[in-house]
């Protein structure tokens, strides 16, 4: 998880150098602590507050149930990185999917795994100045100027506007190879499609200029990517020729294997987040499984939001013998607008409304 309440950088997004580096150092495996009722009861006010905390953070700290196309992302930036220091033929990779889907987090699992492999590699890389992962979101209606500038910005260079397109990328190109950068991560790459041809090639071809210039791996994320001139166009082939594709969708039950998987993410919730008397496989039964699939869209993303608020409110309650996600719960609890939109507009919505008499039968 990742968390430390004495950092302000810990705090906002990680698309500055030393907000990602606190991020990515600060990391450590979620581990369950294990507790039963009766000691929970047993302890302090003080105990009790400190061990919420602990579980609170965790749960917040964004818990990731690795899916089958999470550890296919983790496998492609892996096999890219083999391929890093070739004068050419080097790879990239691109990540996408509807929105909702947890791709930057997914990312994160990535960043994260890169910086641990370029830190034992080279323990000693802050003194040599390496900079192991660098993280930019493309800015609305990108040019190469913007985007140069989300570097300058992320390393907290100066990036006056009289300076040009060149001398920009010129500096980030010398801070990249400098720095020993392993991975590039472009998020929110969907941003390309909503500018002009001119300024959508010019930003385009200023990437794949920077990295025909370093030796880091590219991964870029963004909604719906393979379907947009990022990779369909001209210059946007030179982009899908180089990176192998790895889509986060919506997970399907109509299938055994697709059953098993979803039961398999639902049980990994509610195993990370260690309440009190919530044992695994409470929500696995045929109904409440086909209730959280239909309340998300089978959207891995909206799962853990779902799942992770009321973990949270249940702690917050204080109250361990009823610490047991519930239906009944659930149909209390917002989704984000895209989730709720798709349900309201699907026929299976019948029953499974947020007031559905039907949906709280399936507790």
């Amino acid at each position: 998880m990742f968390h430390n309440p004495n950092e302000a950088a810990a705090v906002g997004h990680f698309n500055r150098r030393e907000a990602l580096e606190h991020l990515l150092e600060s990391y450590s495996a979620p581990k369950t602590e294990t507790v039963t009722v009766e000691q929970y009861k047993k302890w302090t006010p003080a105990k009790r507050m400190a061990f919420n905390d602990r579980r609170s953070a965790r749960i917040a700290g964004s818990i990731v149930i690795e899916t089958p196309s999470i550890r296919e992302l983790k496998l492609e930036c892996r096999r890219a990185a083999q391929f890093a220091n070739r004068a050419v033929g080097r790879m990239g990779v691109i990540l996408t999917g509807p929105a909702t889907m947890g791709k930057t987090t997914a990312a994160l699992r990535v960043m994260v795994g890169t910086f641990q492999r370029h830190v034992q590699r080279y323990p000693n890389w802050r003194e040599l100045g390496h900079i192991p992962v660098v993280y930019i979101e493309i800015p609305s209606g990108a040019n190469g100027k913007r985007v140069m500038g989300a570097f300058l910005d992320f390393f907290g260079e100066p990036a006056p506007n009289r300076m040009t397109l060149e001398e920009r990328t010129r500096i980030v190109t010398s801070i990249l190879t400098a720095s020993n950068t392993s991975l590039v991560v472009f998020d929110e790459v969907q941003n390309l499609s909503g500018v002009s041809s001119h300024g959508r090639f010019e930003a385009a071809q200023s990437i794949k200029n920077l990295m025909n210039s370093v030796r880091s791996v590219p991964l870029y994320v963004g909604i719906n990517l393979d379907k947009t001139a990022f990779t369909n166009n001209d210059l946007g082939a030179q982009f899908s020729s180089r990176s192998r594709l790895v889509k986060l969708g919506k997970l399907d039950i109509s299938t055994p294997t697709g059953q098993s998987l979803w039961g398999g993410v639902i049980q990994g919730f509610e195993r990370q987040f260690g309440l009190l008397n919530h044992p695994e496989k409470t929500l696995l039964t045929a109904e409440n499984a086909r209730y959280l699939h239909t309340r998300t869209r089978g959207s891995l993303g909206a799962l853990s939001r779902l799942l992770s608020i009321a973990a949270l409110d249940l702690i917050d309650a204080d109250d361990p013998e009823n610490e047991r996600i519930t239906i009944e719960q659930l149909e209390d609890i917002k989704l984000d607008l895209t989730t709720e939109r798709e349900l309201l507009g699907s026929k299976d919505n019948v029953g499974v409304s947020r007031r559905g008499k039907g949906a709280r039968r399936a507790a």
